[in-house]
């Protein structure tokens, strides 16, 4: 019998299920992933789950041309990173939550063994993501910068219109960066690689039953997002003075023997927030079997 469609409270519950039975083979890539990216990130602000926007700026605030070089740097050392290691990552993960679907058995042998086998596929669909993206989002952000920011300062006030555009156009960027959020199960499920698995993600998102695929996946992301910032707060929390400190004056900061407990807190901030991200995982995953149902039933596949 067909797991699909499912409810939003049935696909809830199961997310939960899969998460709890195969917990230690969807945690630990996860974590690792998270620490490989991380890590370097704590060279440039502490903790490096959620703060890097605003520690972007600080640094692109600050005068002289060394910040920007070093803000360039770690940024390219993310996106490298992000680029060419998640493949393997998200792989493995979408492997472990298909088999567990489909009532598999599968080893951390056999996850691993099937991510190398579609790094290709996973790296291939990224670029061409990237290249079906990056002209239309660069568009959108040039015209929001142009008018929320006239002659490189930020208007005093916008009028009701300027809102009224900002608004669309940052709607227009969410539901481009929404198209793509099968891409991970038409590579890793299907097999499929480049444009191909990038236009069926879009194809799944938009006509397998849009409001429902679009309310889920936004549901798991403000889960996912509200604990990534309560966690990073709470990590904060207790050396907040000497954490602003280390944004100003990392040097003066590092002197300061208790800034140790910081990059600990650090750390582990890194490690409790991966506890989210198999929920994330599953939760999509199950979205996308939906998506995917819907789809192939308006076009006469079922």
């Amino acid at each position: 019998m067909d797991k699909v469609p499912m409810s939003f409270k049935t696909m809830f519950r199961t997310s939960g299920i899969v998460y709890k039975r195969n917990f230690g083979r969807l945690f630990l890539p996860l974590l690792l992933f998270q620490l490989v990216l991380l890590v370097p990130l704590m060279f440039f602000t502490m903790p490096g789950t959620v703060s890097v926007a605003r520690s972007v700026l600080l640094a692109l605030s600050r005068t002289g041309g060394s910040s920007l070089s070093s803000v360039v740097t770690v940024l390219a050392i993310v996106v490298c990173v992000a680029v060419f290691a998640s493949p393997l990552m998200v792989s493995n993960v979408v492997y472990v939550i298909d088999s567990d679907y489909a009532g598999r058995h599968v080893t951390f042998r056999d996850a691993s063994k099937h991510a190398k086998c579609r790094y290709g596929s996973m790296l291939k669909a990224y670029f061409a993501a990237i290249v079906l993206l990056a002209l239309p989002v660069a568009g959108i952000i040039a015209v929001i910068l142009a008018i929320a920011m006239p002659g490189g300062v930020p208007a005093a006030a916008l009028t009701v219109w300027q809102i009224v555009v900002v608004v669309i156009l940052a709607l227009a960027a969410l539901l481009l960066f929404f198209g793509i959020v099968f891409i991970p199960y038409t590579v890793a499920v299907e097999g499929q690689a480049g444009f191909r698995a990038v236009f069926s993600s879009y194809r799944y998102a938009f006509l397998g039953n849009f409001w429902s695929n679009f309310t889920r996946v936004l549901t798991a992301a403000v889960i996912v997002g509200l604990a990534g910032l309560l966690i990073n707060w709470l990590s904060q929390l207790p050396f907040q003075e000497l954490y602003e400190l280390y944004l100003v004056d990392p040097m003066l900061a590092l002197q300061n023997p208790l800034m140790i407990f910081v990059i600990l807190f650090a750390l582990l901030a890194i490690v409790v927030v991966t506890f989210v991200f198999p929920f994330w995982y599953a939760f999509t995953y199950h979205t996308y079997q939906n998506a995917k149902y819907e789809y192939e039933k308006k076009a006469g596949n079922r």
